[in-house]
């Protein structure tokens, strides 16, 4: 009868490992499937799943299958910090991805909500400096930030000759911030800033702004924009007759300033890149990428920065779950993520001197095929 019940026992126990083993693991992304930044946040998703669909296919992390919740935070700051809360609580997720939009993460950082909740998060847009400096030690920013987008575009500017630029920004932290770094930068550059023109919040009529910046007669006109507003200046201005030189930051789409100004009008806008170009093989990272895109993705629409923006981030995590072994919980991921170095082909992310991990930052210029050159 003892052996009887050993037996049972031994078991029991040997159901409860492997129903253990393969339980699933779940990571969370909460950030805009509607409103003005739905292609942002749908793209990031879109290449966030792909990477957790090859996961899975090949039998997960530690035989661990993953579960992607998507949730719909509607640009809402104020929804972000409830779904977080709320999935939290549903569905115990050990990893947050690709958190967007300066005012929702202000308000996250402001709501100590990761910290409240004990769990990391894991790609972050956009990346203003007051968002990452002190930002929250929970939260891992993948790609570089608004200060070197910045920097970038002035450095460029001044090396091609251009001494005036106009600046257009979003008259909000993220715009307002963007804007004082240009002031920084165009001054070391020796650069003349000799228009400020702001933007309410989510505009979409740009006309006045544009008039503005051609009675400015600057060589250049810098956006520091969302994505809705900076494509519906370019159509703006372009519509004006104006074809002053238009640079702008990577939070904006190339399909959407397509979109809105048309193919032709678009030819020769600028735009900060914080990752390599989608549309080249020239890396290791965009190889791969297209290949899990090619196998796991939806086909359409085609893969593009923002779905590579998720990918990079999901890749991120699902090294930091290999590496925090069998059974990871968000304290060991949070361990793990602060000694987290990796190559992803020819894309650096360290995470062992702070919670930036990429310093990466091109200029990608939308050519006559409707693509970014660089």
């Amino acid at each position: 009868m003892m052996w009887a019940q050993r037996l049972r026992w031994i078991f029991v126990l040997a159901w409860a490992l492997c129903s253990m083993a393969q339980a699933e693991i779940v990571i969370a992304q909460i950030s805009p499937r509607t409103g003005p930044l739905s292609p942002n946040g749908m793209g990031n998703f879109i290449g966030a799943k792909a990477v957790i669909d090859e996961v899975n296919s090949q039998g997960g992390i530690h035989g661990q299958k993953i579960r992607l919740v998507f949730e719909d935070d509607q640009y809402k700051p104020s929804e972000t910090v409830r779904l977080l809360q709320q999935v939290a609580e549903r569905d115990k997720p050990v990893l947050f991805l690709n958190l967007l939009g300066s005012a929702n993460v202000a308000a996250v950082i402001q709501d100590k909500t990761l910290e409240r909740l004990g769990i990391p998060a894991v790609g972050i847009t956009p990346g203003s400096e007051a968002l990452r400096s002190p930002g929250s030690p929970w939260m891992f920013h993948v790609q570089a930030g608004d200060k070197l987008q910045l920097q970038k575009i002035i450095t460029h500017l001044s090396t091609i000759g251009i001494s005036s630029i106009s600046v257009v920004y979003q008259d909000i932290p993220f715009g307002q911030s963007g804007l004082r770094f240009l002031e920084e930068f165009a001054n070391q550059a020796g650069v003349k800033l000799i228009e400020r023109v702001p933007v309410k919040p989510g505009s979409d009529d740009l006309r006045e702004a544009a008039a503005q910046l051609k009675k400015s007669g600057a060589q250049t006109y810098v956006m520091v924009l969302v994505p809705n507003s900076g494509a519906s200046l370019v159509r703006d201005v372009r519509g004006a007759g104006d074809m002053t030189p238009v640079y702008g930051m990577s939070y904006i789409s190339v399909s959407e300033v397509i979109g809105k100004a048309g193919a032709v009008q678009a030819v020769g806008v600028a735009l900060a890149q914080i990752t390599p170009n989608t549309y080249s093989d020239s890396s290791g990272m965009t190889r791969r990428f297209k290949d899990v895109m090619q196998r796991f993705g939806p086909g359409d629409p085609p893969p593009d920065q923002f779905q590579l923006i998720g990918y990079a981030a999901a890749r991120v995590a699902v090294e930091a779950l290999r590496r925090a072994g069998p059974q990871p919980t968000p304290a060991k991921l949070l361990a793990t993520l602060r000694t987290l170095k990796l190559d992803e082909g020819g894309f650096p992310i360290d995470f062992t001197l702070g919670n930036v991990g990429s310093m990466y930052v091109n200029i990608g210029v939308i050519s006559k095929s409707g693509r970014l050159t660089y």
